[in-house]
């Protein structure tokens, strides 16, 4: 079996199929089942394999190394043969079907294993390289596909190719993690997206050019006139931070300090030491206001969370004849200062790994996804909207598909490193799925 070398950090090289490294694979991927890979210790695994201390560190560095291993196997077995080696046109098409019912077992079969290293991606540099080097490949295959489909006149000149490839991929990816850790009741496993997601690719590549069975509208004699939106409640109500006696003004300064230091390090970085040395305040009065600097961050982030959640469920209120409108909306969620984008790039990377954030960061995705559920019922009723997928389903994975296309732009990923081609690509994304335009 071929290894990516950027994805192994092992000390000798290895196949992976030695007794040996099978058990501690098996090992590894029980333990996954039944806690995160933070709380794993290599002492675990080496008892629930059945090896010795040195036996296991003659193949692995350390747990990462392990998942590392892993991952690539994971990959490699499933991805053998992939889009990228069949023919443009039908043949491409075809062929990146049949991967999708193979990713859906992958996911199916490993989950755990795969939604580990999606979390800690953004800390391990060589997961991330394991990662990566296979989402290349689909994205150059993707962006191949709609080159020659905009040759052909199939399709209509847009966004460049490889961030239109590397938008779907991140839809993918994260509707899948959603979905296999039960984080959204809209998307109850991998396959729960599949549909939804096949509307985002024929709305991507195509357009209007669509067929035209995937433009259809509620017929005239049934539709109703567009009613007011209920108004969604606000993430405010949901995760209200602790009250405690003290001067407001302290806590402002803590949390300043905090926002300042996010622009120039990461959460992981940051310790409470380098809080106390900005914000000029005693260790004492820190600790009297916040009993971590995680707790100051999801504090922080809270502040953040009302206004990005309360943005984009303005669809509500909004006159949406005009489907651009919400384009631009999209297009200008994350239109923040510097110091409340660092804190937002911190949260969308670091929420899957993080449980005390995750809860606070699922609570506005949520609000996000009820507004435009509630915006897909009412438009489509109205027949301002195409008939699809369930709207809750739809609206979960264009959520998630923006989220995560954010974090990679954020983060600086190959094709999604210009936010704001991202930003637009993505509010048409939305209008093209939803409405048709």
């Amino acid at each position: 079996m071929s290894v990516n070398p950027a994805a192994r950090r092992r000390p000798r090289a290895h196949d992976g199929r030695t007794k040996a490294e099978v058990a501690v694979f098996a090992a590894t991927e029980d333990l996954l089942k039944e806690s995160s890979l933070q709380d794993i210790t290599v002492a675990q695994i080496i008892a629930r394999a059945g090896v010795s201390r040195a036996n296991f560190y003659h193949y692995f560095a350390s747990k990462y190394d392990v998942l590392i291993a892993m991952l690539s196997r994971f990959l490699e077995e499933t991805y053998s043969e992939g889009p990228w080696q069949a023919e443009l046109g039908k043949s491409r098409a075809r062929a990146m079907d049949a991967t999708l019912r193979r990713t859906i077992e992958m996911w199916s079969q490993h989950g755990a294993v795969i939604c580990a290293a999606i979390e800690h991606m953004h800390s391990e540099p060589a997961l991330a390289a394991a990662w990566n080097s296979t989402l290349e490949k689909f994205v150059s295959a993707i962006a191949e596909q709609i080159t020659y489909e905009r040759a052909n006149g199939n399709a209509p000149e847009g966004f460049p190719a490889d961030t239109i490839g590397a938008v779907l991929v991140c839809a993918l990816q994260r509707t899948f993690y959603v979905g296999t850790r039960g984080l959204d009741p809209r998307l109850p496993g991998p396959e729960s997206a599949v549909d939804s997601i096949i509307e985002l690719v024929f709305a991507a590549i195509y357009g209007t050019q669509r067929p035209k069975s995937r433009l259809r509208r509620r017929p005239r004699a049934q539709r109703v006139k567009a009613a007011s939106q209920s108004p969604v409640p606000s993430v405010t109500s949901q995760y209200e931070s602790p009250s405690k006696e003290g001067d407001p003004g302290t806590a402002s300064v803590i949390l300043e300090a905090t926002k300042d230091l996010l622009a120039e390090t990461s959460l992981d970085d940051l310790s409470v030491a380098k809080i106390l040395e900005r914000s000029g305040i005693s260790r004492a009065t820190f600790y009297f206001y916040f009993g971590s600097k995680e707790a100051a961050f999801i504090a922080l982030f809270q502040e953040i969370a009302v206004s990005i959640a309360d943005g984009f469920s303005a669809l509500a209120a909004m006159d949406r004849s005009k489907p651009a409108k919400a384009g631009a909306l999209v297009q200008n969620w994350l239109d923040l200062d510097p110091g409340s984008l660092a804190v937002v790039r911190n949260a969308i990377h670091e929420w899957p790994r993080r449980p005390e954030l995750r809860d606070v960061y699922l609570g506005t995705i949520a609000t996000m996804a009820d507004a435009l559920e509630s915006a897909i019922d009412i438009d489509r009723a109205s027949g301002l909207a195409l008939e699809g997928p369930p709207a809750g389903e739809l609206a979960a994975v264009l959520v998630w598909t923006i989220e995560r296309s954010y974090a990679g732009s954020l983060a600086g990923e190959k094709h999604l490193e210009d936010a704001p081609t991202v930003a637009a690509m993505l509010g048409n994304l939305l209008v093209a799925t939803i409405y048709g335009r």
